[in-house]
């Protein structure tokens, strides 16, 4: 057949793959495609073995004669010429990308330079590629790049292979810069694991051997832009030259220099470690200049690249440069370019112009040292143009709203090194630390200006975005910390003027303003006040830890008895108007501050004078009085925005942070306010707790109230008194009669909240002491309430609520659940396990669930609870299990029961499914294991099979924490059938006369155990769980090698046989110049294996693993993966 025809045949069948009609169409014409040029790496998706049958509809059709991954190669070049398609250009090069990374390590010598030479001559003879093809080709050839660095010497020459281009037309210029872009970019790209190692030697030759070359070519073409010396020949070629020179300077400029695997160029943090070989370049007098020269001729977008590429260069490290000269000559060219930027406002129309330039200033400020710009001729002038520009940008929010965070980074690093620089002459002291009050007043005056315009025109408002909005006002807080009195000074006078509108407003309130007029008026002031308080907050929490004066603390002292005087008539006006006046960013601010506040002064020794200015307008003289203001502030919030589940958990948060240390949860201890949330926890003014959607908020409220009661050791008598409030509620249900009350809507929110917070308050409890008494109070007694709620509302949510309340109390967390040796509880508990279980399986199996949106809250969820909860259990090591074998107690046989027929009910692909339900049968099946299913006395065969097919699916999870259960389940199971035949043979052989021997034998076979009876009626079970273990280990990219080695070991000893069988198949599959090689590594993975399920031998396989995967790794190996026919 015509090479023109099975040319027309691909460029149709690419055509179809990138333009196709369905998905089902396009999978037809990938699996055509892929059976044309196979990578022989892997069946499905990226590669067909020749081996396999065509695929439908191509019968007859041409194809090319292929029999090895080199023939591959060379059809993909053949097509590749043959057709100017750019859908067939973009086929060939992504399949021949696939078929290096499988294959490269395989092709011969000649092959290698063949392909490297061939991409270089296809891109010289079509510089009209489209520009998503050249890319690719420019990846291929940095891919070759890198695989060869280490044994090519040819490949070492890009810089010179390149060159050929820059020597012919402008086209292939400009062709041969945007090779290099994608080279320079691609040899720096982060790596797979399994090539890891290759890929950072090929980084680090690159970098010492081609990177400062290319650097130089793409530099002096940026110099011929700008002199206009390449005489263009067609419209656009300057454009895309530019773009092209600015993205190879720029990857150059962000290469990973010292192979941390750091995008520099996204990182605002850090210096860039230039090597020592550019330092004529860096030292050049025009070099700097140049891109200053670059940013003004360039328009947008090129013109922001060019800045961009000043902001590396401005954070090139110091020592880079051969002395001070030097260096001063380079940080000189910096401050002039900026200088003359502010100057003429060159470019700052543009956004990104704008931005690039913010980030400028404070990465230079990162990397050059104040002293050392401070004897920089024109430094005043400098820093002035800087501070006029800063000001001019605060004020311009809605221009650049993104840019703040750069230009308040400036000054806070400027600050900072005014803290340890002394000798900086006073005249520049004193101009800087007027340029931070400033600084200060016009970030603080501009946001609360702000406030209007984003209201009125419904703007994004950074009081939105609490965690980005502190990062910023962090910044703000370390510039107002260097001139403290000045900068909180600033911040009063424009406090000071919205309290009074403030106050007049609220006098108006009961006057003739109109309700609407008057709301929003609040708004505005509220809104603003949020910005201050925020504010204040972070000037608070700025406060050093061993560098504050009394001075300082005192300015925080009146700082914040303005909060608190803010904070009263804002609670006067709720008390007034009710939740009409509520505003959720003013009240988010005060929690925000009284955190801060906590931070700095709740706890410390130090700061007494914080409590001066308190003490006179408060009489707050010292952190409990303190601690009882913040506690009134969280009542009032639990009280007045039970419809807000944001405040109330930011609310809880404060709450718990202030509960969390050990000096002051004893001082939140002892306060009166806490007392009273104590002793009245379920008071009905606390609203939130009438609110159904609060669920997880009081949770963490009982939280807090358990750290808080048992703050104090002697608390038995509180205790008591904390958990009469549940036992009306609990002895109101007990008082019930029938499932019929049980089921009554009261009823169910009454058990929903009972036991949603009888959980949260059990959960931080860590001491058996502690413990013991939320036992004894709520054990027996008060069981039985929660068997019959079950009873009644199995299998709904509500019963998802019980059950998990039920999992918090069996879980033996810090072995809070040892009881004495004599005690009955663990056996009574487990007994109440069974119960629950069946009670819920019960009810779980007689209910079908058909819709799947429905599957997992009203089955799924509880059967995983339920598993959790015998987890649990099993694995306390609480619970005497040989007791209930012993007396043959039904509770475990029904309990073990129900189990099995939960887990039937859940097919495997629903198992797999639902992540929750994933980790807690696997968590469940790993303790199950571990000694008690080897004691169940018969299993059926079906329940049987879905464990091992269930142990099967997991060790295939992509989820470490699955598998990792999964292996450890296959791993129990292995051990003991081992040792069952140890035992045996141990036994036959030590019986002295054959009559004996078969009579112990007879009566000793480990077949008299149902597990390996059943591993002999299925005899597929064991070689199919050994192959998906091996698969995994020989062809899957995972980091679980260790757990996985530990059943494959175990399955290895009784399946030695078999694994002859399946390493022969494996060597067999691979490529014939392969098998050698692979072969002798699989025998090494058995080198001194004793074949014991001792430690050592398990210890030493595992070794052999991880040898077996390194070696495959360093040699850039991929094995060729069996068929699905072999099993």
């Amino acid at each position: 057949m015509a090479q023109d025809e099975r040319t027309a045949y691909y460029a149709a069948l690419c055509e179809q793959l990138y333009n196709p009609k369905s998905p089902q169409d396009r999978e037809q014409v990938q699996k055509m495609l892929e059976y044309s040029f196979p990578t022989f790496a892997d069946e499905a998706g990226t590669g067909i073995d020749s081996g396999k049958p065509r695929p439908p509809g191509m019968e007859g059709c041409p194809t090319f004669a292929i029999t090895n991954p080199t023939d591959t190669a060379s059809a993909l070049r053949v097509l590749l010429q043959s057709s100017p398609n750019p859908f067939v250009q973009t086929f060939c090069l992504s399949r021949l990308k696939q078929l290096i990374t499988a294959q490269f390590s395989i092709f011969s010598i000649e092959t290698k330079l063949q392909l490297r030479t061939f991409l270089l001559e296809y891109a010289f003879l079509h510089t009209d590629l489209q520009s998503f093809v050249l890319s690719q080709l420019a990846a291929v050839f940095a891919l070759l790049t890198r695989l060869g660095w280490l044994d090519m010497e040819d490949y070492r020459n890009v810089h010179q292979d390149i060159g050929q281009f820059f020597q012919a037309s402008v086209d292939h210029r400009i062709v041969g810069m945007q090779i290099l872009a994608i080279v320079v970019q691609d040899i720096n790209a982060p790596t797979s694991p399994r090539n890891s190692a290759k890929f950072r030697k090929a980084a680090a030759g690159f970098r010492d051997n081609e990177l400062f070359d290319i650097f130089q070519v793409a530099f002096k073409t940026l110099e011929g832009l700008l002199h206009h010396t390449v005489p263009f020949e067609k419209p656009g070629q300057e454009e895309r030259m530019r773009d092209a020179t600015l993205n190879v300077l720029m990857r150059c400029l962000s290469y990973d220099f010292v192979g941390t695997s750091l995008d520099e160029a996204g990182e605002d943090i850090g210096t860039v470690q230039i090597p020592t070989s550019w330092r004529p370049i860096f030292e050049d007098e025009n070099f700097v200049p140049t891109f200053f020269n670059a940013y003004r001729e360039f328009s947008p977008p090129h013109s922001s690249k060019a800045m961009g590429c000043l902001v590396q260069i401005a954070s090139t490290r110091k020592a880079l440069f051969h002395g001070e000269g030097e260096r001063s000559k380079f940080v000189v060219a910096m401050m002039q370019g900026i200088r003359d930027i502010i100057l003429t406002s060159h470019g700052m129309n543009d956004a990104d112009n704008y931005n690039e330039f913010c980030r400028l200033l404070y990465r230079f400020r990162n990397a050059a040292p104040l002293n050392e710009m401070v004897e920089k001729p024109g430094y005043s002038e400098w820093i002035e143009r800087i501070a006029e520009f800063t000001s001019q940008a605060l004020q311009s929010w809605k221009w650049a709203p993104n840019t703040a965070t750069y230009l308040l980074g400036f000054w806070a690093r400027t600050v900072h090194s005014m803290n340890y620089y002394h000798q900086l002459g006073e005249a520049t002291v004193q101009k800087l630390e007027n340029i931070t009050v400033e600084v200060t007043r016009t970030y603080i005056s501009a946001n609360v200006d702000s406030v209007p315009t984003r209201i009125e025109e419904m703007l994004d408002d950074p009081l939105d975005s609490e965690e980005s909005l502190a990062e910023t006002l962090n910044m703000l807080g370390q510039i107002a910390r260097y001139k403290y009195q000045e900068s909180s000074a600033c911040l009063v006078t424009i406090f000071d003027p919205i309290a009074i509108q403030y106050q007049e407003l609220i006098a108006q309130a009961g006057s003739n303003i109109a309700a609407g007029e008057f709301k929003e008026a609040l708004d505005v002031i509220e809104t603003k006040f949020a910005w201050l308080v925020y504010i204040i907050a972070l000037f608070v929490g700025n406060r050093p830890a061993y560098l504050s004066s009394d001075e300082m603390d005192s300015i925080d002292g009146e700082l914040t008895t303005k909060i608190l005087q803010l904070m009263d008539a804002s609670q006067a006006l709720q008390v007034q108007h009710g939740s009409a006046v509520l505003n959720q960013k003013l009240d988010s601010a005060f929690i925000y501050f009284f955190q801060q506040f906590r931070k700095s002064y709740i706890g410390e020794a130090t700061g007494k004078a914080v409590y001066s200015k308190l003490t006179e307008v408060f009489g707050i003289s010292d952190q409990v009085l303190m601690l009882n203001v913040i506690m009134r502030k969280i009542i009032g919030n639990l009280q007045y925005w039970g419809d807000n589940e944001q405040v109330i958990r930011r609310t809880l948060e404060l709450f718990n942070e202030l509960a969390s240390g050990y000096s002051a949860l004893k001082n939140l201890r002892k306060i009166e306010t806490t007392q009273l949330i104590l002793q009245n926890h379920m008071s009905s003014e606390f609203t939130f707790l009438e609110n159904e959607k609060h669920g997880q908020n009081r949770m963490l409220y009982y939280q807090v109230l358990c750290k808080i009661l048992f703050a104090e050791e002697d608390c038995e008598r509180e205790f008591y008194a904390f958990m009469k409030a549940f036992e009306i509620r609990l002895e109101s249900l007990a008082t019930l009669n029938s499932m019929d009350a049980f089921r009554q809507e009261p009823v169910r929110r009454a058990l929903q909240d009972i036991f949603r917070d009888l959980r949260g308050f059990i959960s931080p409890i860590q001491s058996r002491r502690n413990f013991s008494l939320f036992f004894d109070w709520f054990y027996p007694e008060y069981m039985p309430i929660l068997l019959r709620a079950l009873e009644a509302w199995s299998p709904s949510p509500v019963a998802n609520t019980l059950l998990k309340f039920f999992a918090e109390f069996v879980h033996n967390k810090s072995q809070r659940l040892n009881f004495e040796i004599s005690s009955p509880n663990g056996i009574l508990i487990f007994r109440d396990t069974s119960q629950i279980i069946s009670t819920y399986g019960r009810h779980a199996l007689e209910q079908q669930v058909t819709d799947d949106s429905r599957k997992y809250l009203y089955k799924y969820k509880g059967i995983s609870i339920c598993f959790t909860i015998l987890s649990r259990c099993l694995g306390g090591r609480y619970i005497n299990f040989g007791v209930f074998w012993l007396y043959q107690d039904k509770a475990i046989d029904e309990v073990f029961s129900m189990m099995f027929q939960l887990m039937l009910s859940i097919p495997q692909d629903d198992l797999m499914t639902f992540p929750k339900l994933t980790r807690a049968f696997f968590s469940m099946l790993d303790d199950f294991t571990h000694e008690q299913l080897m004691a169940v006395p018969n299993l059926s065969p079906d329940v049987f099979l879905y464990l091992m097919q269930a142990c099967e699916q997991g060790v295939e999870s992509s989820e470490s924490w699955i598998r990792s259960h999964a292996c450890s389940t296959v791993n129990n199971i292995a051990s003991y059938v081992i040792k069952e035949y140890e035992k045996a043979e141990i036994r036959n052989s030590s019986a002295a006369d054959p009559v004996a021997r078969r009579r112990s034998s007879a009566s000793s076979q480990p077949a008299g155990h149902w597990l390996i009876g059943y591993l002999t009626q299925f005899p597929r079970v064991l070689p199919s769980l050994l192959t998906t273990l091996f698969n995994l280990i020989l062809f899957d990219e995972n980091n679980d090698q260790w757990a996985l080695s530990r059943p494959l070991y175990a399955l290895m000893l009784l399946q030695k046989e078999y694994v002859v069988e399946y390493t022969t198949q494996v060597i067999n599959q691979q490529l014939p110049e392969r098998r050698e090689y692979v072969a002798k590594a699989l025998n090494n993975l058995m080198d001194g294996i004793g074949w014991t399920l001792c430690t050592k031998d398990r210890e030493r396989f595992s070794q052999n693993i991880s040898a077996f995967r390194r070696e495959l790794s360093m040699n850039n190996v991929v094995l060729v993966p069996l068929s699905l026919a072999f099993t």
